[in-house]
């Protein structure tokens, strides 16, 4: 009985082994669908980060709070080189009004700062920022603090293409405000901050 299944067996495997090899089997990715595959080719082609030679100009605004009644209402320029794809170093300026205890400030300063684009396609990219700057104010920032803070920041958002050369860009991070210990103090705001920019390519 063992014997005959063997066989069985040994003869179905090779009917199937036939029969695979006399139909020769030919797969042309194109005639599945032209559409979709021209969707797949355009998607892998967006997939290119800005070049390296790539400008922006970028206005931007700013709402930032610690949630211990210090907020903050930023309002700036920047200006960004791409010295490698998806990544840019730019410069900015910038005025500033801060509501917190005792007196309210405002200011003016600027910063450099760095953006790297590590997701990007046709439509939007994602990118983390990293910058620091340093605000002069008509007060001191915080009500204890001194007249002049350091401004670094980080954070991550998306950019949305509007056309070819303009996109709009949401972000969430991080902004301090410190005179990073060139004072007899160095009291701080550390503030959630929300932002929106509009990115020109040039």
């Amino acid at each position: 009985m063992d014997t005959t299944r063997t066989l069985a067996v040994t003869v179905g495997i090779g009917l199937c082994t036939a029969a695979l090899q006399a139909g020769e089997f030919d797969f042309q990715p194109t005639a599945v669908d032209p559409g979709m595959m021209a969707f797949l080719q355009d998607d892998a082609a967006s997939s290119t980060p800005r070049r390296a030679d790539a400008r922006e100009v970028t206005p931007y605004a700013i709402g930032a709070s610690d949630f211990n009644g210090n907020t903050l209402v930023a309002a700036g320029a920047g200006i960004d080189w791409f010295v490698a794809n998806g990544l840019s170093v730019g410069l900015f300026a910038e005025g500033m009004h801060v509501n917190q205890e005792g007196d309210n400030a405002v200011g003016i300063g600027g910063g450099v700062l760095m953006r790297w684009h590590f997701v990007e396609t046709k439509s939007l990219s994602v990118f983390t920022e990293l910058g620091v700057g340093y605000t002069i104010f008509d007060q001191p920032v915080p009500a204890d603090g001194v007249q002049g803070d350091f401004t670094p920041r980080a954070a991550i958002g998306m950019n949305l293409a509007l056309d070819a050369t303009t996109s709009l860009s949401m972000q969430a991070g991080w902004l301090h405000l410190s005179n990073a210990q060139t004072g007899e103090n160095n009291p701080a705001i550390d503030a959630l901050a929300i932002g929106l920019g509009l990115h020109f390519e040039f």
